[in-house]
């Protein structure tokens, strides 16, 4: 009899915990699929920063409270010698919240950094700096590429773009806009380009508003206005040149001396040579000839004709 019910208990026993097994397991999958359905994994209206790590906390302890009665439930396991039994959907919602709170702590650091700079003058932005910055991030970015799930998550496209648009708009602006070659007749053709009035020289034009105006838009447009912007500054320096030697340097200078006639002994003034002056009107005829027959003559022709007409 005794025995009777000692296997009787033990078979009863040993069906509890089968049972609470099956039962943790589909808690397991129940959770899974939660998690899948309703993880923060893009960025919308209704999931900022805050959010994102508030729900990810939450799975993180639901998580955890599993993990807590699977723990528990060793014991019932020894005693009817169970293989300890592997939980696959449990592992992977703790191993996707763990990258998920990365990637979002990637977001937030890099929204922080945005934030910092967002009231930075047009004028004052170090370019190259800040794209050096971007690409650190870039490199962060790429960490999480290991993981092929990351690349699919809303959250982590959503950075990742941020980030390379962030870079080309910096390297786009250190070899176009911020160079010392632009003028405001450059500034003139990206309003009418971008369609939208701006003071660029306003305490409001910051780079906040420089992002909103989305340059890389006009990508081609801005990398041409860099170009002849490049290629203007050249003919104002010549024609600066041209005015310090001719006004100011002594490379126009006529060497003369002082001599005294031979017939009555009169001071006079006799040149020696003018070879100086012959070859900065050979250079400079030729330099300015180059530049009429560019195709930036009019925003020069005054101060072309007048040297031209000058020299010659």
């Amino acid at each position: 009899v005794a025995n009777t019910i000692i296997v009787k208990h033990y078979q009863q026993l040993k069906t509890e915990v089968d049972n609470t097994i099956e039962d943790f397991k589909k808690e397991c999958t129940d959770n899974k699929t939660s998690f899948l359905n309703n993880a923060p994994k893009a960025v919308d209206k209704g999931m900022d920063n805050l959010k994102a790590f508030e729900k990810l906390q939450t799975y993180k302890g639901d998580a955890a409270g599993l993990r807590s009665r699977e723990e528990d439930m060793k014991f019932g396991l020894e005693i009817f010698n169970y293989e300890p039994i592997n939980y696959p959907e449990l592992t992977l919602v703790e191993k996707e919240i763990e990258l998920l709170t990365k990637v979002w702590e990637l977001k937030d650091d890099w929204d922080k950094q945005l934030e910092a700079w967002k009231d930075i003058k047009f004028m004052d932005l170090e370019a190259d700096q800040m794209a050096d910055v971007a690409c650190d991030y870039q490199e962060k970015c790429k960490e999480f590429l290991a993981d092929k799930e990351v690349k699919d998550w809303g959250v982590f496209a959503h950075i990742k773009q941020s980030v390379d648009k962030f870079r080309l708009l910096m390297e786009l602006l250190r070899d176009t806009l911020l160079k010392k070659s632009i003028r405001d007749r450059h500034w003139k053709e990206l309003r009418i380009e971008v369609k939208e009035d701006f003071d660029e020289q306003s305490e409001d034009f910051n780079l906040e508003k420089v992002m909103s105006l989305n340059l890389l838009n006009h990508n081609a447009m801005i990398l041409e206005i860099g170009d002849n912007a490049d290629k203007q500054l050249k003919i104002e320096e010549l024609l600066a040149d041209i005015s310090y030697k001719w006004n100011e340097s002594e490379a126009s200078d006529l060497i003369v001396s002082k001599e005294k006639s031979k017939a009555d002994n009169e001071d006079y003034f006799f040149i020696k040579q003018v070879d100086n002056i012959m070859e900065l009107i050979e250079d400079h005829g030729q330099r300015l000839g180059t530049a009429k027959s560019s195709p930036f003559y009019k925003e020069f022709d005054t101060d072309i004709d007048f040297w031209e007409s000058t020299i010659s």
